[in-house]
């Protein structure tokens, strides 16, 4: 009984996770780690993400095991930020409230995803 239950949960959250768009591919070139991806698009979704919602994006509900400390947050945000940095991507802080996002920040990350995310789903052309 259990084990159905929990097929049928986890089937919901990938449902649920699919329609936030949380399985956009990113490009490679980005050079994000899957937790930073996480992180990243959970930013693109929101207007302000707070460590506690940022830690939900990273680590899933089906996360086995002992989460991290919250702290991490902050390095993979240090890290998100130097690697977007060349993209002139860059992550606001709102002391006490999360990080986020500017508009401009937030349309060339959309751009740049929705641009790669076609080309993906654009059929091989023949040789």
């Amino acid at each position: 009984m259990l084990e159905a239950e929990n097929a049928i949960l986890r089937d919901r959250v990938a449902t649920l996770e699919r329609d936030a768009g949380l399985h956009l591919h990113l490009p490679p070139g980005l050079g994000l780690t899957p937790h930073e991806a996480r992180v990243f698009l959970a930013l693109l979704k929101r207007d302000v993400c707070s460590k506690e919602q940022l830690m939900n994006a990273a680590y899933d509900l089906l996360h086995d095991g002992e989460l991290p400390a919250i702290k991490i947050i902050d390095v993979f945000i240090c890290k998100i930020r130097r690697k977007l940095k060349p993209h002139d991507i860059s992550i606001g802080t709102l002391w006490g409230r999360g990080y986020y996002l500017d508009a401009e920040a937030r349309q060339r990350a959309n751009d740049m995803i929705t641009t790669f995310n076609a080309a993906l789903s654009r059929p091989a052309e023949a040789a």
